[in-house]
């Protein structure tokens, strides 16, 4: 990027310009505004296509209809939308390790990948909260994921782009990295059978429960457990990623979050976090397929047809956001008090919208609270190149080469000061 507060990221725009395949069979066509957005996610004439279920399997995350309202009822419970602290117990379990792993940098001023860092801790979280099992701070197993993921964000950029090609060696990366994924999987079901954490109501509990109700098997179970993975690792870490990168760009911004939050006063934290995911959502772009022939968002579909759904575009749209690629937590702070709306009811989709709308938001926008929070109020991330970080595109937007920083000690007893 050109500087530290450029956000643009104009590969996307290269890519989602305009409608990816326009003619012929299995047409690719651009939906990028709020309208079609809301029609195309809420009609039962679009289903999910197959991309997911390369990756995940026949799961949640890839399956539609029976199968998808079947898994949805084992796995909801877990993740309860109207309780949103559900999940405090254990960010705040994986919390004092991941305090004194910041500590230990800070007093040895060494630099360390930021990504890994928070990647750490969000696995952690992950293994406990969803998965029942507590894993080591050392113990980095989140990590043995990561080929998966990024075989996944191949695929993806392969079916997106207009000229791309899903070819024999790229299909069978894929495969490979998620047979070695499920190794991984292996282990976590083993774990979570015989070294429970007791108490803990977790959603591979629940599948397990599910099992012996005979309601769903062994593989219907890796696929669900893979589907969480995909879901969950990569997005929030990511995420926490370029909001600290962002607040880096604006010292401002973060001496009014520090101060406030010195204050017991999380107002602009939380927008920060809103505008972060506006700017990068998790996931910036999303497919449907038509299962019949109909007209909607003000387009004729056959059957077949894919709709891209460009939530990077929808969110930098201006006739939505006012200097849209500017980061403004401010922008979701109403000046009467309170959080703001935003301008449409599907102009802000960073966890999708619908039937499919993702059923750990509130882990993951409660876990990235928790993390900066602890963060920025008692330390300073010192990027050591800011204007050096590159977006890549995959399954979600992230940095193409590791970002080094280095951890400062910050004393919440002295006010920040924003630069002059």
């Amino acid at each position: 990027m050109s500087d530290s507060t450029d956000t643009v990221i104009e590969r996307i725009l290269e890519l989602q310009g305009c409608d990816p395949r326009p003619h012929g069979p299995s047409r690719r066509l651009l939906v990028s505004d709020p309208e079609g957005f809301g029609a195309i996610l809420h009609s039962t004439a679009f289903e999910r296509t197959d991309f997911v279920g390369l990756l995940a399997g026949p799961g949640l995350l890839a399956s539609d209809g029976d199968r998808w309202r079947a898994r949805r009822r084992i796995v909801q419970p877990a993740f309860p939308p109207r309780r949103p602290e559900a999940h405090l117990e254990h960010i705040e379990w994986a919390m004092p390790a991941f305090i004194e792993r910041l500590e230990d940098l800070a007093r040895d001023r060494r630099p360390t990948c930021l990504l890994e860092e928070v990647t750490r801790i969000v696995g952690r979280i992950i293994y406990r909260s969803v998965f029942g099992i507590e894993i080591d701070p050392a113990d980095h197993r989140i990590a043995r994921f990561e080929p998966m993921l990024h075989a996944a964000g191949e695929l993806m950029l392969s079916l997106v782009t207009p000229s791309g090609r899903v070819d024999g060696p790229l299909v069978d990366r894929v495969r490979r990295t998620r047979i070695a994924a499920d190794e991984e999987i292996d282990w976590i079901l083993e774990r979570r059978r015989t070294r429970p954490v007791e108490g803990v109501d977790d959603a591979l509990g629940r599948l397990l429960a599910a099992r012996e109700e005979g309601l769903i098997d062994d593989e219907g179970i890796r696929d669900e457990v893979r589907a969480l993975v995909l879901a969950s690792t990569e997005t929030s870490s990511n995420s926490l990623v370029w909001c600290l990168r962002l607040l880096a760009g604006r010292p401002e911004i973060r001496a009014t979050i520090e101060q406030e939050l010195d204050a017991d006063d999380e107002t602009r934290l939380e927008a920060a976090i809103l505008e972060t995911l506006r700017l990068y959502p998790p996931v910036w772009s999303n497919e449907r397929q038509a299962t019949v022939a109909i007209e909607l968002a003000n387009q004729q579909w056959a059957i077949g047809d894919r709709a891209v759904l460009s939530v990077y575009r929808l969110h930098r749209d201006p006739a939505l956001w006012p200097d849209p690629d500017r980061f403004d937590p401010d922008r979701f702070i109403d000046p009467e008090g309170g959080p703001r709306r935003p301008p449409h009811r599907f102009a802000y989709l960073p966890f999708g919208a619908g039937r499919h709308l993702c059923v750990g938001r509130n882990l993951a926008l409660l876990e990235m609270n928790r993390i900066l929070r602890t963060i920025l109020g008692r330390f300073r991330i010192e990027f050591e190149d800011p204007d050096a970080i590159e977006p890549m595109l995959g399954v979600v937007i992230r940095a193409a080469t590791p970002i080094t920083v280095r951890v400062a000690g910050r004393d919440p007893l002295q006010a920040s000061e924003p630069p002059a």
